[in-house]
């Protein structure tokens, strides 16, 4: 459900004076990534790996005894079952020393492992900036730890950065391997291998001597990329450790699945595990002149009114692929006469694309969406769809949270949109704003989001309405009295 904050000017008169003796501190929400995964040990043992990373950008460096810069966060997970807390750890975790000057855009990693008795859990995540303790941030998962299994099984899947063999020991090291584990299913430019790491329990437990272990990379629909299939035989054991490493240089953008299969002699699947992933190449565009035309008169797109193809194509662009969007603008700028028949060939084709079971249906409900974004965040000279809140709305869903504060003093009106999940990535926030403070036109000034602007100094450029800025390195927000900004950039 989205809750919809709206600060008015009558609340802004209640909390004035609390505010003017609680000013705003300059500081910005620590940007952090977790997750959980399930693994087996030798014997029995079923544990949680727990993996965070946290941006360098977003936590506060503090000079050492060195000479060097260096930033600290506290941890601290909290494991609890139903409303009974089990398990609570908590520690420092230190970044990198780095030299004064220095560039600093990098994630400092952190990976822990727990036993804990056999059930359901709800781990709570809390991470402090140890050099300012009001910046800070918390997410939450769920998790089942099950007994040893009783067939063959696989564990989660580590998408790694990286692996290699190594003779060292630590956290990172599992039999005899280095596996750095990435955080996002997201692979964009330059990410052009795919490493995995995977273990397959209990295959002594099948009646087969010999058992057929297969990984492939996938389209959305089942469809198999030439380049990405391993096919080995493997013995029956009782833990078996599985690398691979796919190129996507030559993989197109779109959704994929890793789908890992173990099969008996007969082909029959004994056991099976699927990941999602999404690839973003645009060195790689498709030939949309080639799209054949829809075979019959039936298909939806022959009921749009030729003048209507413009909207209804430029309105799938916020869920295009990044090649399709480049299509899409040249079928637009195309003479009324050029854009008929290739607009309608899209249309089938894209809706098709993502519902080959009923792409009527799909386009139909999408439409839906459209209107209720033309609602909301039409302007007199854009349809709702062509703005970037209506853009953000479309592509992401519906935010889990939105603020809206038209009248904050000092700072030009904004919006903070919060999606706690997607695609992988967790608690990914939208800032919004209007500089003409006229129109219903809100730019986007900041995201956390992949493959979105990240504006270090988007709060300096909210505040830009009475304290202008010069120096492209600052960053933080001085103080404005009456700012309610932090509050609502992290307590959605």
């Amino acid at each position: 459900m989205c809750d919809t904050i709206v600060r008015s000017p009558a609340l802004f008169l209640i909390t004035f004076l609390f505010a003017v003796l609680l000013q705003t501190a300059a500081t910005q929400a620590v940007d952090l990534q977790a997750r959980s995964m399930i693994f087996c040990r030798p014997g029995g043992d079923t544990y949680v790996e727990l993996i965070l990373s946290v941006n360098s950008r977003s936590v506060h460096f503090q000079k050492q005894a060195t000479g060097k810069l260096q930033a600290s966060v506290r941890v601290e997970w909290l494991f609890y079952r139903g409303d009974s807390l089990i398990k609570a750890d908590r520690y420092r975790l230190s970044s990198q020393p780095v030299d004064s000057g220095q560039f600093r855009d990098f994630s400092f990693l952190d990976l822990q492992r727990y036993t804990l008795p056999l059930g359901s859990y709800r781990i709570l995540l809390n991470v402090v900036d140890w050099n300012d303790t009001s910046n800070h941030a918390a997410t939450e998962m769920n998790i089942d730890l099950m007994p040893w299994p009783d067939r063959p099984l696989f564990s989660d899947v580590i998408m790694a950065e990286r692996i290699s063999k190594s003779t060292q020991t630590g956290l990172l090291v599992r039999s005899g391997l280095e596996v750095v584990p990435r955080l996002t299913d997201y692979f964009g430019l330059p990410n052009d291998t795919l490493y995995f790491y995977v273990e397959l329990y209990t295959s002594d437990n099948a009646k087969d001597s010999v058992l057929l272990m297969k990984a492939t990379l996938e389209g959305a629909q089942g469809q198999p990329t030439p380049c990405c299939s391993r096919f080995a035989r493997i013995s029956p054991r009782g833990i078996h450790v599985l690398t691979d490493v796919f190129p996507l240089r030559e993989v197109p953008s779109g959704n994929y699945r890793l789908r890992l299969e173990l099969r008996d002699s007969e082909n029959r699947l004994i056991a099976e595990k699927i990941v999602g992933i999404q690839r973003l190449n645009s060195r790689i565009a498709p030939d949309f002149s080639k799209l054949e035309e829809p075979q019959t008169a039936l298909s939806f797109v022959h009921s749009i009114r030729s003048e209507e193809l413009p909207m209804h194509v430029g309105s799938v662009r916020p869920i295009c692929l990044h090649t399709e969007q480049a299509y899409v603008d040249q079928l637009l700028a195309a003479s009324p006469t050029e854009q008929t028949r290739p607009m309608r060939t899209f249309l089938h084709h894209f809706w098709l694309q993502r519902d080959p079971g009923d792409p009527a249906g799909a386009w139909a409900r999408y439409a839906i969406r459209v209107e209720e974004v033309n609602q909301m965040f039409s302007t007199k000279i854009m349809r709702g769809f062509e703005t970037e809140r209506g853009r953000v709305y479309l592509q992401y869903g519906k935010p889990d949270s939105r603020t809206q504060v038209p009248n904050e003093p000092s700072a030009y009106p904004y919006e903070i949109w919060w999606y706690y999940r997607y695609k992988g990535q967790r608690n990914i926030r939208f800032v919004f704003y209007n500089p003409d403070m006229i129109t219903n036109d809100y730019e986007l000034l900041h995201s956390e989001a992949l493959g979105e602007p990240s504006n270090p100094q988007w709060r300096l450029m909210l505040f830009s309405r009475t304290t202008a800025f010069r120096d492209l390195d600052e960053q933080m927000n001085r103080g404005h009295y009456g700012s309610f900004l932090e509050q609502n950039f992290r307590n959605q």
